[in-house]
């Protein structure tokens, strides 16, 4: 990210690279003996409350734009983040069944 002061505006430029490599860094499989891990990495662009529901925009390591809804039902006992982490889960589910179609999608069939 650059800033810049023009007059009394600051103009601030993100650089596209710079947040795709952090979410890259972010984005890992890993394997020790028996064990697995894995961590994902999203940008979180911006986040709606409309009680009882979140929109949650985000982009992801291929820098496409993407939203998510999630619904808090118990209304009464509404929780910003608890329903924001189910907006999360659901990115994350969403860019989990993207990789799976390239991948599959990408093998040669003979």
């Amino acid at each position: 990210m650059a800033k810049y002061k023009v007059g009394d505006e600051l103009i601030v430029i993100n650089d596209p690279s710079e947040e795709k490599e952090r979410i890259r860094e972010l984005t890992k499989l890993t394997k020790e003996e028996d064990y697995a891990q894995i961590s994902w990495g999203i940008k979180i662009l911006d986040v709606e409350y409309d009680k009882p529901y979140v929109t949650l925009t985000y982009r992801n390591v291929d820098g496409e734009l993407n939203k998510v809804f999630a619904e808090c039902r118990d209304i009464e006992n509404f929780d910003h983040e608890k329903v924001l982490e189910k907006a999360l889960l659901k990115a994350f589910t969403n860019e989990i069944i993207n990789i799976s179609v390239v991948k599959n999608s990408s093998h040669c069939k003979l």
